[in-house]
């Protein structure tokens, strides 16, 4: 769990980076190295409306995907702030980041990894969006899903979508 309420309308992003064989204390995290293993995005409703499901959580629980290897990793989670990102440069990025070892794990293989920084620019479109007027008829979060849990949150996103709709 991330502490912390998320104030600001916009998705979040957990990414996790397996670390060298000195510990996650000691890694630097840097290149290729980092997989999204869970995402909170929009619920849109065809362009009439859209909410932010993460909008004033007091913090971010997910589940480790299971056939993740056993060893030591850092966590990353990001909240991006979309309320005045319809100009470059306008989302905010606040970040959370932590150390587990993870125990028991499986035999998956993490990927597509991807470098941070460098997985986003600024002008994609799930950082360069105005979520206020036209509505976006629909929302994808930045960066590239994990294959170790791409089904699982295929699930989590469904139920997402039918608490908050209403």
């Amino acid at each position: 769990m991330s502490d912390g309420t998320i104030y600001h309308p916009g998705s979040v992003n957990v990414y996790m980076a397996h670390a060298s064989n000195n510990g996650a204390a000691t890694f630097a995290g840097d290149g290729a190295v980092w997989f999204k293993v869970y995402e909170i995005g929009a619920v849109t409703n065809g362009g009439t409306s859209i909410s932010w499901p993460a909008q004033n959580l007091p913090g971010i629980s997910f589940t480790v995907p299971r056939n993740l290897p056993s060893g030591q990793y850092l966590v990353r989670m990001e909240a991006i702030a979309l309320h005045a990102a319809s100009t470059f440069g306008g989302a905010q990025f606040y970040i959370s980041c932590g150390q587990i070892n993870v125990t028991g794990g499986g035999s998956g293989t993490p990927g597509p990894l991807v470098a941070i920084p460098g997985v986003y620019t600024g002008h994609v479109s799930g950082i360069l969006i105005n979520i206020y007027y036209p509505i976006p008829t629909n929302y994808t979060n930045p960066g590239p899903v994990s294959d170790l849990i791409s089904e699982t949150l295929k699930v989590v996103t469904a139920l997402l979508q039918a608490v908050w709709s209403g």
